[in-house]
């Protein structure tokens, strides 16, 4: 379930960057990654858009294009020329677009803020305020955005957040890679979705928000970079430009996974490499202070293998 939800949570926060956030049900169906749209759909995250998809393909024989599609008493047809008329489940036939307002209103829970704040849209479909914390006796506005480069938003992103923000710093939730500088400039606290929240039955969870608010994990440059070319050189992780100082042990459980290239690892190689008890060599034990990391990098199963996320696998800079 663990995989399924990392997997499922990166899908989401690429698709919330799409300019309309929709997506072809072919995009979907052929990804290879069905099972993590589907545990979308169940979550409520991804629904049914208006229109149907242009130039899909058949489902029974996956050769051609279906001609023709038809609603008759409450059925969905698709004319094939091999097949003929087929019929089709509603997720094979719409587009699919991300529930914007229901990962507002995750957020707004996960921080706590859902009961005492109505959380507003300054910047249609790009900006949101989700009301306020208060951390070491300082109150900061939390926002949520995407799109946050976006030439002709960010005037109005920028003016919205300077005139909505609490006094002092604000706190901007995003999912974006490429925040603008003028942002940056802004003394705004960036903050990478990915870094402190994941992905639960009831939305999001959030957790490690507090290490962003002390200062003691890097806000980012405006790259964004997530990698782990400094692993070897300075025992750091990039995620989101955000860097994550890492134990030896840490270091030396992802150097494993690295070498490994994305082939799956079982523990007690890496246990060997670590020169610790196999029974002790648990991802989410050895990970537990470096929570962001582990779940940005590491995939693993139910039978204890590990191995580095695809997108990762072959970060080998130094």
């Amino acid at each position: 379930m663990k995989a399924r939800n990392d997997i499922a949570f990166g899908l989401l926060c690429g698709l919330v960057e799409e300019s309309d956030g929709n997506l072809h049900p072919d995009a979907a169906r052929y990804s290879g990654q069905m099972d993590a749209y589907r545990h979308l759909l169940d979550l409520g995250a991804l629904g049914a858009s208006d229109g149907v998809g242009s130039s899909i393909l058949c489902p029974w024989c996956g050769m051609g294009d279906l001609e023709g599609i038809r609603f008759e008493q409450g059925r969905r047809q698709g004319y094939c020329t091999d097949c003929g008329w087929v019929d089709l489940a509603s997720d094979q036939v719409t587009w699919l677009r991300v529930d914007t307002t229901r990962i507002v209103r995750w957020l707004a829970s996960a921080l706590g803020l859902a009961g005492r704040y109505q959380h507003e849209e300054l910047v249609p479909t790009a900006l949101w305020r989700l009301g306020e914390i208060e951390h070491r006796r300082k109150r900061r506005t939390v926002f949520f955005g995407r799109k946050l480069d976006d030439p002709v938003l960010m005037p109005s992103i920028d003016h919205r957040l300077r005139t909505a923000c609490a006094p002092g710093c604000g706190v901007l939730l995003t999912t974006t890679a490429d925040v603008a500088q003028t942002i940056h400039a802004s003394g705004h606290l960036i903050v990478p979705l990915r870094a402190v929240a994941h992905l639960r039955k009831a939305g999001f969870v959030i957790e490690n928000l507090d290490a962003y608010l002390d200062g003691s994990v890097g806000i980012g440059e405006p790259d964004s970079e997530t990698s782990l070319r400094l692993m070897h050189s300075g025992r750091i992780a990039l995620i989101d430009g955000g860097r994550h100082a890492l134990s030896p042990q840490v270091c030396g459980f992802l150097s494993v996974l690295q070498r490994a290239a994305g082939d799956p690892v079982h523990k007690r190689t890496i246990a060997d490499a670590l020169e610790i008890d196999v029974d002790k060599c648990k991802g989410a034990d050895i990970f537990k202070r470096h929570k962001a990391v582990y779940r940005t990098f590491v995939a693993h199963d139910t039978d204890g293998h590990y191995w580095l996320k695809p997108e990762y696998a072959d970060d080998q800079r130094k």
